[in-house]
């Protein structure tokens, strides 16, 4: 993960999922897995999934 953690709102890509998601909850690292957090991300057609933060990588915010 990059020095800038993601955090609720952000907007990520996940790696094997077309388009964009939104970071809607974050759960503790599990004590089997201390290098990931768990995250719910939601897109805008509605596809919620439940993923490690090291699959998906943070988009830079949009400059409008």
């Amino acid at each position: 993960m990059s020095d800038e953690e993601i955090g609720v709102g952000d907007e990520v890509v996940h790696q094997s999922h077309p388009g964009r998601f939104t970071v809607v909850s974050i759960e503790a690292r599990p004590s089997m897995n201390i290098y990931s957090r768990i995250l719910t991300i939601r897109s805008r057609d509605g596809i919620v999934m439940r993923v490690l933060d090291t699959t998906v990588r943070r988009l830079a915010p949009s400059k409008n």
